[in-house]
């Protein structure tokens, strides 16, 4: 029987999100389906993550999706909800919380957005990324999903109008007669942890929300473990294809460049034209890319080269390709890429950054569903899925995860594993 299930709008969320339960042995099943059928499944586990893909659409169509997810499941029985969100708050947060509200007859969901191990906290309602609020920092600059605001009561209310409070302590018990969206502040670990040990009881504490760091917290209040998973045996040679622009990111390539680490650029008329996929550039550019990856232990095929991301708006500009567009051309382009290297029977283990790329290449290869196994490092989570019929193992990761040598340090734990 499905204990709980996780609702998550980007698919490196649901395996971050995810990996906090099968890491301690809970059997967890993650879908790109969000029709998927949970009154007639059969399949013995534990958790069920679905990937709604709903951060860039619009908060109506986010709401639909999500109310509908919550209902089925409350109808199955499944006793407890997590909407998992956006560490940093992105996407159509109130929205989608409010629609896990609604649809589940309770009255009230308590959000815990913090992820202290990150550097995510939050004071007196309002979130902070390495001490700068949130709308202040890097996250206030994406181009395609910037945060407005670093008071999260103010992005909540800017979607719904399901009211919301700001709990700054728990003991004094005033949260409990409260109706509406509960905001709890978290600094620290400790924080969670309190939190977590409070609201798991009753039916007060059935409707969650939060990202993978107080869903680290939910296999042993929810007593959902098991016999933890085995690491597979992956190749030590590692190739990393990266569509993130985020300056996290960007520097994480930059660190593997400095120290040896081959890097395949992609320019603005390559990853915004389907079409040279067919060209004989893209044939030679994986054949180089193939035989690098047997003599090398990092292999970076980039998104992102000289001048990035600017000269790729300029491009677009010139040839009247919307910021829509651009995201889904690039992780397209990325994605064929990546099957035409496994096609060629690359042995390299496979580290995809960022959500989109991930989602795409899922899509278009016909995953419908991915194990997590294990974190390798924070936010940085190993899987398997099946291609073309065969097992893989993939790694995945949010873009704004991971320290600067991120790359170099993961190929040490590979040559261990």
């Amino acid at each position: 029987m499905i204990k709980l299930l996780i609702i998550s709008d980007d698919f490196t969320g649901a395996l971050d999100t995810g990996v906090q339960l099968s890491a301690e042995g809970a059997a967890t099943y993650v879908t790109l389906d969000s029709e998927f059928n949970m009154s007639d499944f059969t399949e013995d586990i534990d958790v069920l993550v679905i990937n709604t893909e709903t951060r860039h659409l619009d908060q109506e169509q986010a709401y639909k999706i999500v109310f509908s997810i919550t209902r089925r499941a409350r109808k199955a029985g499944i006793p407890y909800v997590y909407k998992k969100t956006d560490s940093v708050l992105r996407g159509n947060i109130g929205a989608e919380i409010a629609a896990v509200l609604n649809a589940s007859g309770y009255k009230q969901i308590h959000f815990i957005p913090a992820y202290p191990e990150m550097g995510r906290v939050t004071k007196n309602g309002v979130h902070y990324a390495d001490g700068v609020p949130i709308a202040e920092s890097i996250f206030g600059k994406d181009p395609f999903d910037p945060v407005l605001y670093s008071d999260i009561p103010s992005i909540i209310s800017s979607q719904t109008l399901i009211p919301t409070y700001v709990i700054n302590q728990l003991e004094d018990n005033q949260w409990e007669d409260k109706e509406g969206i509960l905001i709890h502040d978290s600094d620290t670990s400790e924080d969670m942890k309190k939190i977590a040990e409070t609201l798991i009881t009753g039916k007060s504490s059935c409707l969650l929300a939060g990202c993978a760091g107080f869903a680290s917290l939910l296999p042993e209040i929810l007593e959902i473990q098991g016999r933890k998973p085995v690491i597979p045996a992956l190749s030590p040679h590692m190739f990393i294809a990266c569509a993130s622009i985020h300056p996290v990111s960007l520097a994480q390539c930059a660190d593997a460049r400095q120290k040896g680490a081959p890097q395949y650029c992609l320019s603005p008329e390559e990853k915004l034209d389907r079409f040279w996929l067919e060209k004989e550039s893209a044939n030679v550019l994986a054949q180089e890319i193939l035989h690098s990856c047997q003599e090398n232990p990092v292999v970076i095929l980039n998104a992102n080269g000289p001048g990035e991301p600017e000269a790729t708006y300029k491009y677009a500009g010139e040839n009247k390709i919307s910021l829509e567009r651009i995201r889904i051309d690039i992780v397209s382009v990325m994605g064929h890429m990546i099957e035409a290297l496994l096609d060629r029977g690359m042995k390299a283990t496979i580290f995809l950054m960022g959500g989109d790329l991930l989602c795409q290449f899922a899509k278009q290869t016909g995953m419908k569903v991915i194990f997590p196994i294990c974190e390798l490092e924070r936010g940085v989570v190993l899987s398997e899925a099946r291609y073309k019929g065969k097992k893989i193992n993939l790694i995945s990761k949010s873009g704004g995860f991971g320290q600067e040598t991120l790359f170099t340090d993961l190929s040490k734990i590979l040559e261990n594993i």
